[in-house]
């Protein structure tokens, strides 16, 4: 199958991509309502195969386009996070993505927790080979000849200190992007309030493409923390998880 992809243009216009990886009558369904531009379609067709756990970039990618075309850029920015997650190389997603935030406003650049937080599943695995380089090195130092002893005490201080580090950002960061309670705010007027009350007074109000952390859910409320470090309660339908 050929890939169709075409890179955001000037004007404003989406690229539509075909995978080899997934096939099938809804797949192939799906492609052909968005190229005939019945959108709404091509959204039923690939939210079937969302709820069948068919993940991949391309699909999420795909569906971050027809939601655009619909005028939902919400979830325009989830689904093109959502294949970003999948696919970090997926240049047209990330595009894409910088586009829609621009146009709805939000030019917030990613802070430093978010910018590690991509490599989050690196840290516990520089720990652990970090702490038995320590362990091995620690071992050797003591019982070595003198003139080898020097270079098994500096791989062990150093081995250290890479475990620590790499142990400390693994705490701080956790999952990172992979977070299955990190969520995007996919609505406009989406206020951060003190209290699960529509008159409770708002904290913050929350941009569209904002990331929450996700905490409790009551009702129709979740008490969250936005990227500001800010506690509050926001309308649970106001915000989707990035992971589904």
């Amino acid at each position: 199958m050929i890939w169709i992809r075409h890179f955001l243009a000037v004007a404003g216009y989406f690229a539509f991509a075909v995978p080899f990886s997934l096939g099938g009558t809804t797949w192939e369904a799906a492609n052909q309502a968005y190229q005939n531009g019945r959108y709404e379609e091509a959204k039923v067709n690939y939210l079937q195969l969302v709820r069948v756990g068919q993940y991949s970039a391309d699909l999420f990618y795909n569906l971050g386009n027809v939601w655009f075309k619909l005028g939902d850029q919400g979830r325009a920015i989830l689904n093109y996070e959502r294949a970003l997650l999948l696919e970090p190389g997926l240049d047209e997603a990330g595009s894409n993505l910088r586009t829609v935030l621009k146009i709805v406003g939000n030019d917030d650049q990613p802070t430093f927790r978010d910018r590690i937080g991509a490599y989050a599943d690196y840290f516990p695995l520089a720990a652990s080979i970090a702490f038995w380089t320590f362990a091995f090195s620690f071992f050797l130092a003591s019982q070595v000849h003198e003139r080898s002893n020097l270079f098994w005490r500096r791989l062990c201080i150093g081995a250290g200190f890479i475990f620590v580090s790499s142990a400390g950002a693994s705490l701080w960061i956790g999952s990172g992007a992979k977070d299955a309670n990190r969520a995007l705010i996919i609505d406009s007027a989406a206020d951060l309030k003190y209290g699960p009350a529509i008159s409770a007074r708002t904290v913050e109000s929350l941009q569209i493409g904002q990331p929450v952390h996700l905490i409790s859910e009551r009702g129709d409320w979740t008490f969250c923390r936005a990227s500001t470090g800010n506690l509050g309660w926001i309308l649970t339908r106001k915000a989707e998880r990035i992971i589904p």
